[in-house]
């Protein structure tokens, strides 16, 4: 039997190049949404609760990675939810869409709100071996929830 297509062997080099390459363009699409999201956040007043912004800013579609969803579906799951700043409704909405880590092991960068903002206030670089929702990442405290 010929070889003549018969069986693929990949270049696992060249497979995992472009696994990194769609993992990165979903990243981006997530981040850029949910940069949309935080700057619509941010023109609002203070304290607020969730069915406020859901009255506000409930039929904004937000496009992720693998669906659409509207704000308003996911202000539905924060009911009587109430936010002191911007930072904690995004934080909110960003742990609905992505699920909230239930503990250490669970923990994931993407789900890391404060390395939106770094990444974005460092240019994308991130230090190794540290996360800035890692609290050992920041000495402070403050897990780069701030606006």
């Amino acid at each position: 039997m010929s070889d003549d297509g018969d069986s693929y062997d990949p270049d696992p080099e060249r497979v995992q190049e472009s696994a990194v390459e769609r993992r990165r363009e979903r990243d981006e699409i997530v981040e850029d949404e949910l940069g949309r999201v935080g700057d619509m956040l941010g023109e609002a007043k203070y304290p607020t609760t969730s069915e406020e912004l859901a009255v506000e800013y409930g039929d904004q579609r937000i496009d992720m990675a693998n669906e659409t969803e509207s704000l308003g579906s996911v202000f539905d799951r924060l009911v009587d939810e109430r936010f002191d700043s911007a930072a904690e409704a995004r934080e909110a909405i960003y742990n609905e869409l992505t699920g909230e880590a239930a503990g250490p092991e669970e923990y994931n960068d993407e789900r890391a709100l404060g390395s939106l903002d770094d990444d974005e206030r460092d240019g994308g670089v991130r230090r190794e071996g540290t996360t800035p929702a890692d609290p050992r990442a920041d000495p402070g405290g403050d897990a780069g929830g701030q606006e």
